[in-house]
């Protein structure tokens, strides 16, 4: 007898294989745009590591207790210092001076300090040519992991129960920052900000020790959750480019030659002479719907892919309200996202990009 439920999960395993066999790829890079506006006339940023704990002991106290290694704020610090410029030097707004400035700031790291004196901001601003100075001026991380015993039930051939233990191991890894934005041409904190992000790692092992040891490095994932911080927190003040990814059809019922080279044409980077298979494909097709809603959500894609958001949003609408094509439905809204990003950059910008 048949077993209904193996043959179900079994006839939606291969409508996703053949779905996912007949959709390819393209990468395009977009400008998204930050959470907030910054004045018009600041267009260099200083950074500053004002994170440095100034009760050392207090902090390695804590260290001790937590599990962590002397000397991983430290080096996760700098990678946050590290992702933040790097997410400036991906943004058109600004231009971003590495200082090397390490200060005192927080006694143990975990609160944000008084803010600098904006005497001391303008001097930095002198030194390196700045318009403002971004600071992270709180740090605090903390590691903590655990194992627990399962038991796995089963039966062998002669139908004898057997039972098998392994250990599941887990670590949680929380950074915390604390970053200021100053102004010193206005006397204003352009922004006062404080993150909280954390990674969650497992683990397996024999022995509650094995499992423990195949956890990764605690200061390995320090650093990578720090170093992320940095990198979101420069996308909260500034547009950055970024890279994201379509899917488009390569396959079509009764279109199967054509579709395919259209395709070719496409990840070769010719959105042109594969727009014209598509569009084609939308105009003669009168009974199967289901095709030329793919060349049309193709075409929604080659649009998109030229910088033409509109025509591509109109495409897409085409394949979903005329020829039904479920997937273009959800792309028609983030195509009208897009076109909404685009204004907020240009805003961010004080100009048209």
């Amino acid at each position: 007898m048949n077993n209904p439920c193996l043959t179900f999960s079994l006839s939606v395993f291969l409508t996703l294989f053949s779905l996912s066999s007949c959709l390819k790829s393209a990468r395009l890079t977009v400008l998204q745009p930050a959470q907030m506006k910054i004045a018009e006339h600041i267009t260099t940023i200083a950074v500053v590591d004002r994170s440095k704990p100034s009760n050392g002991w207090l902090n390695t106290l804590e260290g001790l207790v937590t599990g962590e290694a002397i000397g991983q704020d430290r080096r996760s610090r700098q990678q946050a210092v590290d992702g933040v410029i790097n997410a400036l030097t991906r943004t058109p707004r600004f231009r971003v001076k590495t200082t090397g400035i390490e200060m005192t700031g927080s006694k143990a790291g975990n609160n944000l300090p008084a803010p600098l004196d904006w005497r001391e901001i303008e001097r930095i601003c002198a030194d390196y040519d700045a318009d403002a100075v971004l600071t992270i001026e709180s740090f605090d991380s903390d590691n903590a992991s655990s194992a627990r015993r399962v038991e796995t039930k089963s039966k062998n051939k002669e139908g004898k129960q057997t039972i098998k233990t392994h250990y599941d191991s887990q670590q949680r890894t929380d950074v915390r920052m604390g970053w200021r934005l100053y102004d010193p041409k206005t006397k204003i904190i352009m922004d006062e900000f404080v993150t909280n992000d954390y990674l969650r790692r497992t683990g397996r092992g024999d022995t509650e020790r094995a499992a423990l040891s195949n956890l990764p490095s605690p200061q390995t994932v320090g650093r990578e959750v720090a170093r992320a911080g940095g990198i979101n927190y420069g996308m909260r003040i500034a547009p950055v480019y970024v890279a994201i990814s379509r899917q488009y059809y390569s396959k079509a019922k009764g279109y199967k030659t054509r579709m395919q080279e259209a395709a070719r044409l496409a990840s070769g980077g010719n959105w042109e002479g594969a727009a014209k298979t598509w569009k084609n494909i939308t105009e003669i097709e009168k009974e199967n719907k289901k095709s030329a809603g793919r060349a049309a959500y193709n075409m929604a894609v080659a649009a998109e892919l030229r910088g033409n958001l509109e025509v591509a949003q109109e495409w897409a609408e085409k394949s979903w309200t005329q020829f039904g094509n479920k997937k273009a439905r959800n792309y028609v809204n983030i195509l009208k996202m897009r076109q909404n990003d685009v204004r907020k950059v240009e805003y961010q910008l004080n100009k048209k990009v």
